[in-house]
């Protein structure tokens, strides 16, 4: 009866698939969570959804632009052979880039490995991160691990474990040594592998990437799912077929998307399907972005302009900082201070390699509201202050509190006879 049937046309609900080119373990990723996560999986995940991508590069970004010092018996060291290690740590890499690796790896899996190349009793000729994608832990007796695997194109081996008075060394062929850097894991005690912080995040995560590939097909396909025109009126077949190419040309979309017509008395126009709206990708989009910057902690002033004033702007990048760019700093720092210190002669108990917050550019405005505020207090010399600032002290005359001239005692009276002969003399 098409196109000239003039009894009611009984309306079907269309329903869509669409593939969606992940790989297996993507799927599992984020369909189940942790039991099916992996490093890859994690990883494609987040080069995969912006909603990861931002917070963690925003993260990883600001870790890597920090100067590291070594702190011994309280006192910060920036000139050491150690710090010139990682200013220059192999012939292929920055320590920019060093630290972006070693970041972007344990905000996304829980975990990343540096591994030193070189004599281990001597200081390392070279340093480098391998990826948890080709790392993988064999457990020993004792449920920690006996040894790690190494596999891949570079620095490839076994790696044994090696006690070392009070610390275990990981070492392949004498010449390499790995330090797993780990998060947290419910499973055996944390001592294998770390749980990636994207697990909680796992539903969240496929939300965006899912969404955002329906709203790419739907955008290739006209910027609808189907439409039907009905005319209740009947027609002969050339007014039909003109009727029908004028609807389909200017209603097609840009893709030519194929549009039903048929003919009646009256014209009707049915949506079939689920549109944009009835799905709410909007809400949804915005619910994985906050999801994944929670995860990470990072402020919602950083992540959309929605958020974002000048005030807010300038307290989020200082949260950003206290949140999540030190503590991982915190992490990573420990990790390479176990790896590298101990092959300078310097005792992990008394040394560490950490950060100097006076050359963090992004807290020096709080350095200065707080030594303002210190110094409007009047209660310290300025020997006790000017160490905020990284300022030598400046002798005895710095270690005198300073009061108005015109202050007195509270319990003095001025207008007292001995007040009055007092001021005489």
């Amino acid at each position: 009866m098409w196109p000239f049937k003039t009894k009611e046309v009984q309306q079907n609900t269309e329903t869509k698939s669409h593939t969606i080119h992940i790989s297996d373990e993507l799927s599992s990723f984020l369909s189940a969570g942790y039991s099916g996560a992996t490093a890859a999986s994690a990883l494609r995940i987040y080069s995969t959804s912006s909603a990861v991508f931002i917070p963690v590069d925003l993260i990883s970004e600001a870790f890597s632009s920090i100067d590291p010092v070594i702190e011994i018996n309280g006192e910060i060291i920036d000139i050491h052979p150690a710090l010139d290690r990682l200013k220059q740590p192999n012939p292929f890499s920055t320590k920019k880039q060093l630290f972006k690796a070693l970041a972007v790896e344990k905000l996304v899996t829980g975990e990343c490995f540096p591994v030193a190349v070189g004599n281990p009793n001597r200081p390392p000729l070279e340093l480098y991160a391998i990826s948890p994608t080709n790392t993988n832990p064999v457990q020993g007796v004792d449920g920690a691990p006996q040894s790690y695997q190494v596999t891949g194109q570079t620095l490839t081996g076994v790696y044994n474990r090696v006690s070392d008075k009070s610390r275990v060394r990981f070492i392949a062929d004498g010449l390499k040594e790995v330090q797993h850097i780990r998060g947290y894991s419910v499973k055996n005690n944390s001592l294998m592998r770390a749980d990636s912080p994207l697990i909680a995040a796992s539903q969240e995560a496929r939300q965006h990437i899912l969404g955002n590939n329906h709203n790419i097909n739907i955008l290739e396909k006209g910027g609808r799912v189907s439409l039907v025109f009905h005319f209740e009126d009947d027609m002969d077949e050339d007014m039909f077929e003109n009727t029908r190419a004028r609807v389909r040309s200017q209603y097609g979309g840009t893709q030519g998307e194929a549009i039903g017509v048929t003919a009646g008395p009256k014209m009707d126009i049915k949506n079939i399907g689920a549109t944009n709206l009835d799905m709410d990708f909007l809400n949804l989009h915005e619910s994985a972005r906050n999801a994944c910057a929670q995860t990470y902690h990072v402020p919602l002033a950083l992540m959309t302009v929605d958020a974002a004033t000048l005030d807010n702007y300038k307290q989020a990048i200082t949260s950003l900082y206290d949140w999540a760019v030190l503590p991982l700093a915190d992490s990573l720092f420990a990790g390479l201070t176990q790896l590298l210190l101990p092959r300078y002669d310097l005792d992990i108990l008394n040394a560490k390699i950490t950060y100097d917050k006076k050359k963090i550019t992004a807290l020096t405005a709080r350095t200065l509201e707080e030594l303002a505020a210190r110094v409007a207090l009047n209660l310290e010399t300025d020997n006790e202050l000017r160490p905020m600032l990284g300022r030598e002290q400046i002798g005895s005359i710095g270690d005198v509190i300073r009061k108005p001239a015109n202050m007195i005692p509270v319990d003095s009276d001025l207008f007292t006879t001995d007040a009055k002969l007092n001021a005489d003399e």
